[in-house]
C-alpha cells in the first residue's frame, strides 16, 4: 500500500487539494480526494472523499464515503457519510450509513438507502 501525500487523508489513490487552491468544473476520480481547498463542480469519486474544516464543494458529491468537516452547497450520494463537528451540508442527502460527531444539526431531507 502507497503512502499518502497528506497524514491527514490515508489512502494510496489520492488527490490532495491544497487550501489556497480554487478548482472550477466537475472533478472525477477513480480513488480518493482530501480537499482542503474550494471546488467549485461536482465530485465524483471511487473511494473517500475528505471535506476538510475550512474546504468548500459548491456542488454535488458522489461517492462511496464522505468525511465532511468544511461545507458542501450541493447534493450528496453516498454509501457511507461521517459528518464533523463544525460541517455543513446544503443539500438533499441520501447515505445507507450515518454517523455524526458532533452537536446540533438542521437537517433538511435526509434518505437513508441499503445499499
Amino acid at each position: 500500500m502507497g503512502k499518502s501525500v497528506n497524514p491527514d487523508c490515508p489512502g494510496s489513490k489520492q488527490t490532495v487539494v491544497l487550501e489556497d487552491s480554487v478548482v472550477g468544473g466537475d472533478i472525477n476520480l477513480p480513488g480518493d480526494l482530501c480537499l482542503f481547498g474550494k471546488i467549485l463542480g461536482n465530485i465524483t469519486a471511487g473511494g473517500r472523499v475528505e471535506v476538510r474544516q475550512g474546504a468548500l464543494v459548491t456542488g454535488h458529491v458522489r461517492c462511496r464515503e464522505l468525511y465532511v468537516e468544511g461545507v458542501v452547497e450541493g447534493n450528496v450520494e453516498t454509501r457511507s457519510l461521517i459528518i464533523g463537528e463544525n460541517a455543513a451540508l446544503k443539500g438533499k442527502v441520501e447515505t445507507g450509513k450515518l454517523r455524526v460527531e458532533g452537536e446540533i444539526y438542521e437537517i433538511k431531507w435526509l434518505r437513508l438507502v441499503r445499499k
